[in-house]
């Protein structure tokens, strides 16, 4: 597959968006470095992102906002996201590896994203399967 033509089925996104909220907001994983240019894009635009997510609103609206956040990210930006894969540790699935990256990297270089994952932490669990 082409990377430049990289796209993501909406089922395929319902099925990876639990999975990334998971892994950026609830589990110490290790994170691969960004090391390189190409990567700050990505980052620079989830930062950018998460700073605009109005964290007085609903837990709803807020899990949505990080849900786009997320999405539009990993679409905008295969490459990179490809890249981060390759330099992360194997272990668990793609989607657990890419948060875990992704959360590391956002609590190291993005102040917004702290705040953030604590209005999603003091959220009330999710049942199973909603």
């Amino acid at each position: 597959m082409d990377l430049a033509t990289f796209t993501v089925s909406k089922s395929m996104r319902s099925l990876l968006t639990p999975i990334l909220l998971v892994s950026l907001f609830l589990l110490n994983g290790t994170a691969a470095k960004a090391q390189n240019a190409d990567r700050a894009s990505l980052m620079n635009d989830l930062c950018g992102c998460m700073s605009d997510i109005d964290l007085r609103a609903s837990d709803r609206t807020v899990e949505i906002g990080v849900r786009d956040c997320l999405e539009n990210a990993v679409i905008a930006h295969p490459a990179e996201v490809h890249a981060l894969l390759q330099q992360t540790p194997a272990g668990g699935s793609k989607a657990f590896q890419l948060g875990s990256a992704l959360g590391g990297n956002l609590l190291r270089v993005c102040e917004p994203f702290r705040a953030v994952k604590a209005r999603l932490q003091q959220m009330p669990p999710k049942k199973q399967g909603t």
